[in-house]
């Protein structure tokens, strides 16, 4: 029952227990996210490029221009040209007639261009959930260690009084004294830097949304209940359907759609014009007509077919060199993930409970005589460092289990 207790106030600022001076509600991580998403910068950006590729697509979805033009020839010459009684109008209507089915592979292709943008900005958003994620797990962290430093400064000044009333009393030397003043500046200082670290990581969570400055005052949540994490053969099955994977095979499809549309352009399109032209001299007029086609399509067009096909080949490559570089990491995280689980279950279930009873003995032991205030110092010091380690590891696992949920597209828990 006393390990329990001990246990619970180490771990009491990252359970959304209030700091001294603060009476603000806790910040919970679904906020901070649907803050995150609603108002990030770099999600605005994502916003506005698919915004602009869809408007591309339209664009390069329509059908060729008619242009309208026209000539006056035979004015303002010498002789019989001059003036403008030979002159000869000239109005027209012309287009591009496209063959070869340029326009449904443009289409395709802005298609494939705005299917790869929303994918980037799905993927954008995914990212920045799990950073929030990760500050939000850092700020619970540096509650609990500040909570343990405030703890630790109270027992140490706690040991100081009573060593001062042992040496008052001339049972122990007035070294003890210094060295316990000195465990109480130390103590003071480590709450001081816990005090930043926490500042610190509010901030940074806060710029998770745009903001300058943090406004909440601390963060609701749990560190010590680990969530269990599915076997790693599962989780290597899913990596197929990663976000990186799925990004490859977009680039694919688009590379395809410019294949197609470079292939189509090896027929040559037709440019047509239909107008009128006028002649003063006979005062008649009569239809024009005009019919051109470019050379060297066919060329031309083989030289981005090659230029295509060599980037699906690249991309290929990089592809299959891509999944086995992302099986190793997700296996070394996955590594991570399981030491620290077994480390924070190691320290909760074998060596707090064994530091807290030592601390016990010794202080007994101190208060009858039988030990010296060093041994009691080096109790404490032991069990507070045991402590943050408890913290450390219970925050690196949800850190990691964030990393490997990333990795393998799996969806994160709503809160730690």
């Amino acid at each position: 029952m006393k390990s329990r207790c001990l246990l619970a106030l180490a771990l009491a600022g990252a359970c959304g227990i209030a700091l001294p001076g603060h009476a603000a509600e806790p910040l919970r991580l679904e906020d901070a996210i649907a803050r995150t998403i609603a108002a990030n910068p770099a999600l605005a950006a994502e916003s506005a490029e698919l915004d602009a590729a869809r408007a591309r697509a339209r664009r390069d979805a329509l059908p060729t221009p008619y242009v309208i033009g026209g000539d006056l020839e035979n004015v303002a010459g010498s002789g019989s040209l001059g003036g403008v009684r030979s002159a000869e109008t000239t109005l027209r209507v012309g287009r591009t007639i496209e063959l070869g089915g340029k326009r449904a592979a443009r289409t395709s292709l802005g298609d494939m261009e705005v299917a790869r943008q929303q994918h980037a900005a799905n993927t954008a958003r995914l990212e920045i959930e799990s950073r929030t994620r990760t500050r939000y797990i850092e700020v619970l962290a540096d509650q609990a260690r500040l909570q343990a430093a405030r703890e630790q400064v109270v027992l140490a000044e706690r040991t100081r009084r009573e060593v001062a009333g042992w040496v008052a009393a001339a049972r122990n030397p007035e070294s003890d004294l210094r060295t316990a003043e000195i465990a109480v500046a130390e103590a003071e200082l480590a709450r001081e830097h816990a005090e930043h670290e926490l500042a610190s990581a509010r901030l940074t969570l806060a710029a998770s949304w745009g903001a300058f400055t943090p406004d909440f005052d601390h963060v609701d949540g749990d560190l010590a209940p680990l969530p269990p994490v599915e076997p790693f053969d599962t989780l290597a099955a899913r990596l197929p359907a990663s976000s990186a994977q799925r990004a490859a095979r977009l680039d694919a499809d688009r590379i395809a759609a410019r294949r197609r549309l470079a292939d189509a352009s090896a027929k040559p399109d037709l440019q047509v014009s239909l107008g009128v032209r006028r002649l003063e001299v006979l005062d008649d007029q009569g239809l024009v007509m005009s019919v051109s086609v470019p050379l060297g399509s066919r060329q031309r067009a083989a030289f981005s077919i090659a230029e295509a096909d060599a980037e699906l080949a690249a991309l290929e490559a990089r592809r299959e060199a891509e999944r086995f570089e992302r099986h190793q990491r997700l296996f070394k995280t996955y590594q991570e993930l399981l030491h620290a689980r077994t480390e924070h279950e190691s320290l909760q279930t074998k060596m707090l409970p064994k530091a807290e009873q030592a601390l016990a003995f010794t202080r007994r032991g101190f208060e009858a005589g039988r030990f010296s205030f060093v041994s009691v110092s080096q109790a404490q010091k032991t069990l507070f460092d045991l402590r943050r380690r408890s913290v450390d590891a219970a925050a690196r696992y949800h850190i990691l289990l964030i990393e490997v949920q990333r990795l393998a597209a799996v969806a994160p828990e709503t809160a730690p």
